[in-house]
């Protein structure tokens, strides 16, 4: 006499962890999976999807996508000016200070100020 048993095999389940992302953004406690769904076939590189714990695509939380892009103006022109007055009216013009560093023997320091599009 035998007694066998009817298993069904499992799912391998998922391990969760929480997305940095949307943790740094304000949004903490949000898990998520690393799911593979497949293989570059030119590269042999992986494919991996985020997933949330219902098993649908992970949306990160925070910043608007359309709002992501107005964010990152690109540097159209540097300037360096020596005189605290000329950084002043650089400034007042719209440009962004960087840094300032002594550049010369003399010890001037020197304005980076950068304008951005």
């Amino acid at each position: 006499m035998s007694t066998s048993i009817q298993a069904e095999a499992s799912k391998p389940q998922r391990k969760m962890q929480e997305c940095n992302r949307c943790k740094a953004a304000g949004f903490p406690n949000q898990p998520i999976a690393f799911e593979k769904i497949g293989e570059d076939p030119a590269t042999g590189k992986i494919k991996w999807k985020l997933v949330d714990e219902n098993g649908n695509e992970h949306v990160h939380k925070g910043v608007p996508k359309s709002d992501a892009a107005s964010r990152r103006k690109r540097i159209v022109d540097i300037a360096t000016v020596a005189d605290v007055s000329e950084a002043r009216k650089l400034l007042a013009l719209g440009w962004e200070y960087k840094t300032s560093y002594p550049a010369t023997p003399a010890s001037i320091p020197h304005y980076v100020l950068v304008k951005r599009d």
